[in-house]
Parts: structure tokens; sequence; C-alpha cells
């Protein structure tokens, strides 16, 4: 038998009563009674009411909501899905990235079935999410936090919001989700497609800016550059790379040394996927960059000989790839907190400034896009840059183009 008041006082204020089985005054027994929303609380109710009244006949039944299976829930499908992503090999950085906006996705609306989620769902999702503070799982005054309790907390604290950028990449995310659920069939459609999207020309915004001639001096400064990076190669020589080549901080700093080769008598370095450790952002991202002469007057070719003489595969062996998120991480911290002391202090100034520098300024030369994105691995204009990877009738241009940027900066020379 069970005690009625009891039930009700326990389910007061309650939307996750659970009820394993029990046996009601009138003969009628509950199995796994689940009650999640208003509805189920109101039928529960009235089934309460009535049990006092006798049942016309021992076989009555009552429909009640079935707590569900541990496996239909969003927690359980996500794992399964971020299992997919590892059998798949995508890459450490792209499934940290999803687990991070499921786990805020279960946070804000919690942990429910997946047949269940709507287009309110997502909405809810990204009403919250834009109160998402930076760096939370890092910041002293959230650890232990859960994620309402971060979002409750970030409000109160007026914390800015997150860019439209990251907004789009957890829509992103959370699509391939959705879709991934969609084919395994575990829901009918993406409860994403009923939001209005927001145009993409709105959502694009920049990323980052170049550097001024003022931060490019200050950064090449002779004698703090040297005091800085003469006793790391890395620290010598990835920015001068990046200056003169507009490459990506994890596409140079996972060179190997079979990286660097010499094509119709143009030095330059590969940018691909070929060795342990080395990633890719995107298809058009492979690609052959011929050395600017600047990086040669300075010695780069004496360096890489040098590699190949103390028998080293890759050019900066010092820098690690202890997450799997690929060899720049640790560059690219060293060079922030370095143009920090230089007077760099603008929130997201870093290595990639480099990239809009060589970019801006070949723009400016009038060198011709299409160029400019063989350099820099840009999707070109008739989108077919991705199976060019060398291009060797094209080298030529590209050093023209080369020659046509002014850093307006002398580099340091290499002394073996």
């Amino acid at each position: 038998m069970v005690d009625i008041n009891k039930l009700l006082q326990d389910m007061q204020g309650r939307m996750d009563l659970t009820i394993g089985g029990v046996t009601l005054p009138n003969g009628v027994q509950l199995q796994n009674v689940y009650i999640e929303t208003p509805d189920d609380e109101r039928q529960f109710r009235e089934l309460m009411a009535a049990s006092a009244a006798p049942v016309a006949t021992p076989q009555a039944r009552v429909a009640v909501k079935a707590q569900p299976s541990v496996d239909d829930l969003l927690s359980a499908h996500g794992n399964v899905h971020l299992d997919d992503l590892k059998r798949a090999g995508r890459d450490a950085k792209t499934i940290m990235e999803s687990r991070h906006s499921l786990y805020l996705l279960e946070g804000i609306i919690g942990n429910k079935p997946v047949a269940g989620l709507t287009g309110d769902d997502c909405r809810t999702f990204f009403d919250e999410v834009a109160y998402w503070p930076r760096h939370a799982t890092k910041r002293a005054e959230f650890v232990g936090l859960s994620v309402r309790e971060v979002l409750h907390k970030a409000k109160t604290m007026n914390e800015p919001p997150p860019a439209q950028a990251t907004v789009n990449k957890h829509h992103q995310r959370l699509s391939t989700f959705f879709n991934w659920l969609k084919k395994n069939k575990r829901i009918t459609d993406n409860p994403l497609l009923g939001l209005v999207r927001q145009d993409k020309d709105d959502a694009q915004e920049e990323t980052g800016r170049a550097f001024t001639q003022a931060e490019l001096d200050a950064i090449f400064e002779p004698v703090a550059f040297r005091a800085w990076a003469e006793h790391h190669a890395h620290r010598w020589w990835v920015p001068m790379l990046a200056l003169y080549s507009g490459a990506r901080v994890t596409e140079l700093s996972q060179l190997y040394l079979a990286d660097v080769e010499v094509i119709d008598g143009i030095p330059g370095v590969h940018i691909n996927r070929r060795f342990p450790g080395q990633k890719l952002k995107n298809k058009q991202s492979r690609r052959f960059v011929p050395l600017a002469q600047p990086v040669l007057d300075a010695g780069f070719m004496a360096f890489v000989d040098d590699v190949r003489t103390a028998g080293n595969k890759r050019l900066f062996p010092q820098l690690p790839n202890n997450d799997g998120n690929g060899f720049g991480r640790q560059m690219s911290k060293q060079f922030a907190d370095y143009i920090k002391k230089r007077g760099v202090t603008e929130a997201g100034m870093g290595m990639h400034a480099f990239r809009h520098t060589l970019a801006t300024r070949l723009a400016r030369a009038k060198v011709p896009l299409e160029t400019i994105s063989k350099i820099t691995g840009h999707k070109g204009s008739e989108g077919t840059l991705g199976k060019f990877y060398v291009d060797e009738p094209t080298l030529a241009e590209r050093v023209a183009a080369l020659a046509a940027f002014s850093s307006n900066v002398t580099l340091p020379n290499y002394i073996q």
C-alpha cells in the first residue's frame, strides 16, 4: 500500500519524481511512473484522488508515463556520437569542441530523451548560451558550478556575450549531432531546422586584424626579439615564416624537415598532412608556399641544414603535441605572452594577425585574390584550390606576389 498524502507532498514543486512501484488502495499497481511535466503532475493527482474508490475489475489499467531508458537520454547518445567522431578520425580539437557544445546543451535543457527534443529546446539553448562566459571552465569563480549555476552567476556579473562566431559554431556542432541522431533513426527531424538562422553576411565578423607597422616594429625590435627567441628555434623562425607566408601557427609549428623542398629552383615549404601529428584546417589548406627572399636572406636554409645534421625529423622538435590538438598551441601561447610585453595588448591579437597582415598588404599591392588564396590556403574564387598541392605553373606568380609584400622590418640573421 502507498501513503497517498506523503506522495503528494514529495512531488510538491518537483517535475522529476520517479516512483519505482506501488499498489494503490483500490488495487491498481503502478510501475516506473516518471513525472516531469505539469500535465504529468495533473494526471497523477487525479489518479491519487480517485484511488480510494473501488475499481470495477482487478484487470483495470492506468496510463502512466514510464521512466525513459538511460540509453534514450541525451547524455548516452552524446557519448556514442563522440565515439563515432573518434572512430571517423576527427581531430582532438573537433571532438573536444563537440563535447563542450553537448555539455552545455544537456546542462541548459536537461538530460532528456532525444526523441522529445524540440525547436523550443534549441531556442532555450541559444537564449541561455548567449550568457556563457569566456573561459568559464578555467576561471576560479566558476569552478565546481553546474552549467545553470555558471549562467546565473555570469548574468549577475554582466559578463560580455560570446562572439557570434562562437554561437555559430555551437549551431554547427549541434546540427551535426541532430543529423547524426536522425540518420541513426533516433529522431525524425533535426529540431534546429525550425529556427530562423542568421544571414551569413550578418553573421560574418572580423576574427582579428593585421598588425600595424608600429606593432611589427615592436615585435621584431632586434634586442627584444633576440633576447626572447635566440635559444628557441621555434620562437626565432615561426614568427618570421608567419610574417612572410601568412601560414597558420599550427601549419608552421608542425613542419617536418621533409616539408622543406626546392621545386623548379624555388625553395618553399609544403603545408600538408603527410607525417605523424600533422593536421589541416580544410582541403584548401594543402599548398606549397615559396619562401620569401627576406626569410632566405635571414639564413633559413642554413637552419634547415643544421636540423638535418642534428638528425631531427621535425623542424621544431621542442614544440609538443601532448593533447592531440596540434603542435601550435605552445607557440601561440608563448608568442601571445611576448607581444603583450611589447605593448600589443588588444584581446585576440596573436599569431593569426600575421595572416591578416600578409593578405591585407598583398591586396593593397594589387596582387590578385586568387594568387593570395594560393599562398594563404583560403578557398579560391573557383573553389578548385584543394587539388593544387604544388601547382608548378603558378609558382613564379606566387614568388612575384611575395616579393610585392613589404614588412618594413629587418629580420635578424641566423647564427650557426
